[in-house]
């Protein structure tokens, strides 16, 4: 009696505070390729983190981002909306806010907002930071190569249980926090001993060995100029460079994990990672860029959605970052009233639904490609600069190419009535002071 009392005294005193506000929790990673993740068949080791988090997680292996540069595509998630329907056709656009947001959702339910984002073209300003109560985009360096700030995992993680502290002293119902580790992008420039740990792998590739010449922005055949380190022309030194800073995204997000257990929230967390695209490294002769192909490295991304009660897995149906905010919304116990493109992921029989993607390079790419994602089958349109247009059509599970002409045809028209229904209002430019517009500049965004 007297250690039940003595018991039920220490638990009272240290254990009966108030219940941790509900926590919904965004990760998203810049320019991550889904199958650099163990859950999504790597063998490398490359992220320990995300993929213990996969295994307790629903597992999307069709997720597609509608476009592989970074504006468009998080403006996708963030409306449930396709980036021509927002507006928001190049990175220099302005996110206006017209259409509802997730946070703006969350806010109006009486939710706490923040977020984190390491991206210069996410940087305040843009309009990306609308309905959102805290929006840190302090940017601690600049690239190596190019003078473009940026902020690399470590100091994003510090940041992001920064912003989560400041949530805490007043939750409101929840706290939603979007946090954007930057990493995986260009230039590849991992912590000391992470490019080393996957370097003789890369190089002992085929064409690992392999050197290229090295020019412009975007190129094809080439390594972009702001991607060149140390006077190196090899691929396979790149390429693991990529890996290098792939693991440390991932060690960063093991430490805010480790930081929100630290504080009671993770236990009910409601959390979803996920990607804004993805990256080429030398798949169609294009290297270590993004943002010119509707190819799977490029726009294929990983998607894990983990709550308590959710039953672990994986879903094999055709998922879209638009799906995001019906399902987010839905997470936390949110009914929305309006219209979205996306749909609720984890609605009864959403898994039996075999889902859609539309995809578009917008004005990112020097030939401009449409694409389409449905039944088992990737289909893209290209228009070149002389008028011609040619398709071509893949299987969505092994990428080989499929020449029939029936299912090239019903896709054909597929994306034809999908783009008669979009509507397209007339895309802002952002106010850019002389620094923003050379630094858009720079990276191949403005002319």
């Amino acid at each position: 009696m007297r250690s039940t009392t003595l018991f039920l005294a220490i638990a009272l005193l240290f254990g009966c505070g108030p219940k941790p506000p509900p926590l919904l929790l965004l990760i998203t990673v810049d320019t991550l390729r889904a199958d650099h993740l163990g859950a999504y068949g790597s063998t490398l080791g490359r992220t320990p983190n995300l993929d213990a988090l996969a295994e307790e997680s629903l597992r999307f292996t069709a997720s597609y981002a509608p476009a592989a540069y970074t504006l468009p595509s998080m403006a996708s998630l963030h409306t449930g909306l396709y980036p021509e329907e927002a507006g928001i056709l190049a990175n220099h656009n302005l996110f206006r806010g017209s259409s509802v947001t997730l946070s703006e959702i969350l806010r109006l339910e009486g939710w706490r907002t923040g977020a984190v984002v390491s991206n210069y073209v996410l940087r305040r300003g843009t309009g990306i930071e609308t309905g959102f109560d805290a929006f840190d985009d302090q940017f601690t360096q600049s690239e190596a190569n190019r003078d473009q700030p940026e902020r690399t995992a470590q100091h994003t993680t510090a940041a992001a249980l920064a912003v989560l502290d400041e949530l805490l002293e007043a939750p409101g119902r929840g706290i939603f926090l979007w946090v954007h580790y930057q990493d995986p992008h260009g230039p590849y420039l991992p912590p000391d001993g992470l490019r080393e740990r996957y370097l003789d792998a890369a190089l002992a590739e085929s064409d690992g060995q392999r050197e290229l010449p090295s020019e412009g922005i975007n190129p094809m055949g080439a390594i972009p100029r702001y991607q060149l380190t140390d006077d190196r022309y090899d691929v396979g030194f790149y390429r693991a460079g990529y890996s290098g800073e792939v693991q440390f995204a991932d060690d960063q997000i093991g430490a805010l994990l480790a930081g929100i257990s630290t504080r009671g929230l993770l236990d009910d967390a409601r959390i979803a990672v996920t990607a804004d695209h993805g990256e080429s490294l030398g798949e169609h002769d294009y290297w270590f860029s993004h943002g010119e192909l509707l190819s799977d490295e490029l726009v294929r991304v990983p998607l894990l959605l983990h709550a308590p009660g959710l039953t672990p897995g994986v879903r094999d149906d055709i998922a879209s970052l638009i799906d995001l905010l019906p399902t987010l919304t839905a997470m936390v116990g949110i009914e929305l009233g309006g219209s979205f493109r996306g749909r609720d992921l984890l609605a009864a029989g959403a898994a039996n639904e075999p889902g859609q993607a539309y995809l578009a390079t917008l004005m990112g790419s020097s030939n401009k490609r449409w694409g389409w994602v449905e039944d088992g089958l990737v289909y893209v349109r290209t228009r070149h600069p002389n008028g011609h247009e040619s398709e071509e059509l893949r299987s969505l599970e092994t990428g080989a190419a499929i020449t029939e002409a029936a299912p090239r045809q019903a896709m054909r028209g597929r994306l034809k009535d999908f783009r008669d229904t979009l509507r397209v209002p007339h895309a802002v430019e952002q106010e850019l002071s002389p620094r923003d517009r050379a630094m858009l500049q720079q990276l191949g965004y403005l002319e």
